[in-house]
């Protein structure tokens, strides 16, 4: 394991003391710099072409006028009864921002909640599929286990019902808990989907969250079409990986609400060392006090406490760095429309 993986853990401890000092007042600007933000980000490297190397591995090229980094912004949608309110705040919060975010949901979730799945759409999110009812069972969908029947059951159920729902066929996955195998794979391709972001690159949870196996830790920060034999391999599958961003641990909602924007920001920056571009996630129910919500009982209690309305502003802090960094938020299809059609 490389030496970085060693250094990590003193490093967060010594900002996360660093970011239990920092300061509020950027948060008090957010909003009426947002518009001036977007400005800023119109013209910035959302159109910079992909091109197709031989082993399958897909190359973002630059130009002196666009070197940023660009970025995913992706919500994860479990079926979690009552975390409805938490996409809701997403989406508004998406409009102030003026982003298009991609959006897994779950499909008993795109089931129960259409009328939402239709607003999504209506207001350009890109639609994906997360697992049929991940979030609400005793023993959530495993899909580095089950086998290929009962997944391509399972894709099938949440393409539909996201399909039902907006009018809108999907094509973008991402596995629950990142959980995902080369049988996934097989099942994907089986119902026409172009684009997956599920492989735990570079990350591991150190018991903390549900990313405990290495086998896909050395998988490409870039986007890379998949091999058959090994997910962590370029190869020649129709299906294109964009892997959720890590530096051990990931670029997501729980990543920012317990070590802090200023851990965030370095993680970024190293990312950014060897990557183009940043996958972050966040989910509706972290934005949702946990008692006005339906978890299973073994979820985490330390991860609800940390679940409240307020993290809508680490948020707008975190976009806010993004955005005055000139990283340009894109879709899945927007990014990678043109490799697949070459």
């Amino acid at each position: 394991m490389p030496a970085e993986l060693d250094e990590m853990p003193i490093k967060i401890d010594r900002l996360k003391g660093k970011a239990s000092h920092a300061s509020d007042n950027a948060k008090t600007e957010m909003h009426k710099n947002a518009a001036e933000l977007e400005k800023l980000n119109r013209h910035r490297a959302s159109s910079q072409p992909l091109t197709e190397q031989s082993n399958g591995s897909l190359c973002l090229h630059h130009n002196r006028a666009q070197t940023c980094l660009q970025w995913h912004f992706s919500i994860d949608v479990d079926w979690v009864p009552g975390s409805e309110v938490g996409l809701e705040s997403l989406l508004d919060f998406c409009d102030r921002w003026k982003i298009k975010a991609t959006i897994f949901f779950a499909g008993r979730f795109a089931e129960a909640y259409s009328d939402l799945v239709r607003d999504c759409q209506r207001r350009g999110h890109e639609l994906g599929t997360h697992g049929w009812e991940h979030g609400g069972l005793e023993k959530d969908e495993d899909f580095r286990s089950a086998n290929y029947d009962q997944q391509r059951a399972w894709i099938r159920l949440a393409t539909e019902a996201v399909a039902k729902a907006s009018g809108v066929r999907p094509v973008v996955f991402r596995a629950p808990s990142l959980w995902i195998s080369e049988t996934t794979l097989r099942a994907l391709e089986a119902e026409g989907y172009r684009y997956d972001s599920s492989v735990p690159a570079r990350r591991f949870d150190c018991g903390f969250g549900r990313v405990h196996y290495l086998k896909y830790f050395r998988a490409p920060s870039e986007p890379y079409r998949l091999s058959s034999s090994h997910l962590r391999l370029p190869g020649h599958s129709s299906l294109i990986e964009m892997a959720p961003s890590a530096f051990l641990f990931p670029i997501n909602m729980a990543t920012l609400r317990v070590l802090g924007l200023p851990v965030m920001k370095w993680m970024v920056r190293r990312i950014s060392r060897r990557a183009s571009r940043l996958v972050f996630y966040c989910h509706p129910h972290e934005f949702v006090h946990a008692h006005r919500q339906s978890f299973p009982r073994n979820m985490s209690k330390w991860n609800m406490q940390g679940m409240t309305p307020d993290n809508i502003s680490l948020l707008d802090g975190f976009v806010e760095h993004m955005m005055r960094q000139g990283s340009s938020p894109t879709l899945f299809a927007d990014s990678f429309s043109k490799a697949l059609a070459s």
